[in-house]
């Protein structure tokens, strides 16, 4: 979900939630634009906002219903932990996850669906559809510390490094690889509204997820935990960046410098992704970027400066993501022949069983492997 933490702090993306149970307060009153997400529970949603603000919003608003009906669950994890966190992430609606104190007879429950279209307001639905995803809410027994727990909001939560652990076992990969770089970034960040990182902090945070690794040698996904987890970095800047290099990591080519830092002589640019050795460069568009005439002229400008060394562009928007072997062709293309012919994909990054034609999965990994 491309969202920044500063985003998810915003007070107009926490949800309204009318409580409706025998211990609320009598003669609540329940708009007729209140949809249901469990007995007793409905979420409001605001009347002008946009699609991407009601599907966060109403993730937020899963994950918090369910923490708060379950009164054994010890603490949210995995991507709702990283919505309550603030860690910026590609799926658009996540599954809820629980942890609680033992093992649960039932693992996986299907929550109400709601249809959140381009136009007009959210609304339940009886059938998935392209706009309605079945999302689940797991309830797992993790062995978890206290350490691992924090209070977010008054929501506990697994913490920022634990949260990016557990993703890496049981989210797709490439949502996986986004919440490892952002929960690298905030950990390693002196600063929350400067770019400048502590390299001690993130050999820490490497240090932890090994140990932990070591630990959970016999768990489930271990080896995509351990490609996750070795190619996050904090210095990707958005899930459409974070993306991106899974998909070159997948295709198996070597991992790209990211925010690479090029001297034009008059100008000194960062990169977003590159490989100098070929003098390829890859940067991820999304809508905000350009806001105006004159962010896409200076945008223009930038790039004529940095081709002028030599650099050959390549530009992907996040509507290329829906078709990913279109996007890979697209950027194997600019590489050398003897390159791409030597290349050997990279499977413990690529969910199993499945090819590139399948996109990119929402949900959880636990679904597809309980089939």
């Amino acid at each position: 979900m491309p969202t920044s933490p500063d985003q998810a702090r915003n007070h107009d993306l926490f949800p309204a939630l009318i409580h409706t149970g025998r211990h609320d307060r009598a003669g609540v009153e329940v708009p007729r634009s209140a949809l249901r997400l469990t007995p007793g529970i409905h979420w409001v949603p605001a009347p002008d906002a946009k699609r991407w603000q009601h599907r966060y919003t109403l993730s937020l608003a899963r994950a918090i219903t369910a923490q708060t009906t379950h009164r054994s669950a010890r603490c949210l994890t995995h991507a709702s932990a990283a919505l309550v966190l603030g860690l910026p992430m590609m799926t658009q609606e996540p599954d809820v996850y629980l942890a609680v104190p033992s093992t649960p007879k039932r693992v996986g429950t299907p929550l109400p669906l709601i249809r959140v279209a381009p136009a007009g307001p959210p609304r339940s639905s009886k059938h998935e559809d392209f706009y309605c995803r079945q999302v689940m809410l797991w309830r797992r027994h993790l062995d978890l510390s206290e350490e691992d727990i924090t209070v977010v909001g008054g929501l506990p939560v697994t913490t920022v490094l634990r949260t990016a652990f557990d993703c890496a076992f049981d989210e797709p990969a490439h949502n996986a690889l986004a919440i490892a770089d952002a929960a690298l970034r905030l950990y390693c960040r002196t600063h929350h509204n400067d770019r400048s990182l502590d390299a001690q902090a993130e050999a820490r945070a490497r240090g932890i997820w090994q140990e932990w690794l070591q630990q959970s040698a016999r768990r489930h996904g271990v080896a995509q935990a351990r490609a996750v987890l070795g190619a996050a970095t904090p210095l990707a800047d958005s899930p459409g960046e974070s993306v991106m290099r899974w998909l070159t990591l997948v295709l198996g080519l070597r991992p790209p410098q990211v925010q690479y830092l090029v001297d034009t002589g008059a100008n000194r640019w960062w990169l977003d992704l590159c490989w100098p050795e070929h003098g390829i460069v890859i940067e991820v568009d999304g809508r905000m970027k350009y806001n105006t005439r004159e962010d896409a002229w200076q945008e223009k400008l930038r790039q004529d400066s940095i081709q002028s060394l030599g650099w050959r562009f390549i530009r992907v928007t996040y509507g290329e993501f829906r078709d990913l072997r279109a996007l890979a062709g697209k950027v194997l293309a600019a590489f050398p022949a003897g390159t791409v012919a030597s290349l050997r994909p990279n499977r413990d990054l690529l969910w199993p069983g499945t090819r590139l034609e399948a996109g990119l999965h929402e949900g959880s990994l636990l679904g597809m492997r309980r089939r």
